[in-house]
């Protein structure tokens, strides 16, 4: 179900939260991204609305960084 909070996962471990922000804020209608600390490799990516939370995630899906082939989806409700 497509909302405007995007799902990421599989980001190298020790990636920073900044570096996660500045692929994420090239899209339009970025607000933030939260990052998950119990769970590394994992972080949400918030857009003013579905439209753009979508464009973000197809430019972003599959972006490799390091070895980490970065997996995007809409999260969960």
């Amino acid at each position: 179900m497509p909302n405007s909070i995007l799902f990421v996962q599989n980001l190298p471990h020790d990636m920073a939260a900044v570096l996660v922000q500045l692929l994420f804020c090239q899209y339009p209608g970025f607000r933030e991204v939260r990052m998950i600390e119990a769970k590394p490799g994992i972080a949400f990516a918030e857009y003013g609305d579905e439209g753009q939370a979508t464009t973000a995630m197809n430019a972003l899906q599959g972006y490799k960084i390091e070895e980490n082939q970065m997996l995007v989806t809409h999260a969960k409700k």
